[in-house]
């Protein structure tokens, strides 16, 4: 994987986190992608990995559930992201610190997006039907980081 590959990743899994906290980690758990810590290689990890974002995903339909701007859920969204970089950089041979910011960059650049394009679409559509929409973007984001 070449140097500009391993940032693009980066990129990709950055903003699917920005988007859904846990999906881009939890796509490179399922994907058993090279540079995964320990613990993310067991055997049940990639299952718990897709219950936490199945999780998430009912519970950002739900009225009560905070901002992802918040700064504690900016914060989590960016040390989520910089994890998923670092496995990327790590499997990629590659300094991790690099590909950690890159991707928590990116997640913090695609939670303020998102937000701002839900609304806007949720204007027009509702928004479960506008947060489905983002369900699917941050998923495929997250794929094309761990192929």
């Amino acid at each position: 994987m070449t140097r500009r590959d391993h940032l693009r990743d980066a990129v990709l899994a950055g903003a699917a986190t920005g988007l859904r906290s846990t999906v881009g980690l939890a796509t490179l758990t399922h994907a058993r992608a090279p540079g995964l810590p320990p613990p993310l290689t067991h055997p049940r990890a990639p299952a718990l990995a897709m219950l936490g974002v199945a999780a998430e995903l009912a519970l950002d339909k739900l009225p009560s559930t905070p901002s992802r701007l918040d700064p504690r859920g900016l914060a989590f969204r960016a040390a989520f992201a910089g994890g998923a970089g670092a496995v990327l950089a790590r499997g990629a041979d590659r300094p991790m610190a690099g590909s950690a910011l890159v991707a928590a960059a990116a997640a913090l650049a695609s939670a303020r997006v998102g937000h701002d394009a839900r609304v806007a679409v949720a204007a027009r559509v509702g928004d479960v039907p506008a947060a489905i929409a983002e369900d699917a973007l941050a998923l495929g984001l997250a794929a094309a980081a761990a192929r």
